[in-house]
């Protein structure tokens, strides 16, 4: 019997993961950190955004989402990304001048769709 060989795609998967692993993250958390629910941090941000007088700034909500990663769209130094959980779908707004060029490039190379991630940031609308 011969010894398994992965096929290309699952190299690929592979490679992506040690490449992970080499960054200094744990691919497979024993834990995760979450906050908040999709549809919870949204509904936070609404009532937030309800209860704000027009023109004052609206108080900052802190969550750490975790789900799917379902959609991506990569436009240089940001990049728009959709994760589903099973109470909804938030967009995520990842920015490079934010999170730094070398997460940034982690993040679009990567990560696949279907991955589960985790993410902490401040909530808030795009216009």
């Amino acid at each position: 019997m011969s010894e398994w060989q992965p096929n290309a795609l699952e190299q690929k998967r592979l490679d992506k993961m040690n490449n992970l692993r080499e960054a200094g993250m744990d691919p497979y958390p024993r834990r995760i950190e979450r906050t908040h629910t999709t549809a919870e941090a949204i509904a936070q941000f609404e009532t937030a955004e309800q209860n704000t007088a027009e023109g004052e700034q609206i108080e900052e909500i802190l969550a750490t989402i975790c789900g799917r990663l379902v959609s991506f769209r990569d436009k240089g130094k940001l990049v728009f990304a959709h994760v589903e959980d099973g109470h909804g779908r938030m967009q995520l707004f990842v920015r490079q001048n934010s999170i730094g060029a070398d997460s940034h490039k982690l993040f679009k190379k990567q990560l696949d769709l279907g991955d589960f991630v985790q993410a902490t940031g401040s909530v808030f609308r795009t216009k």
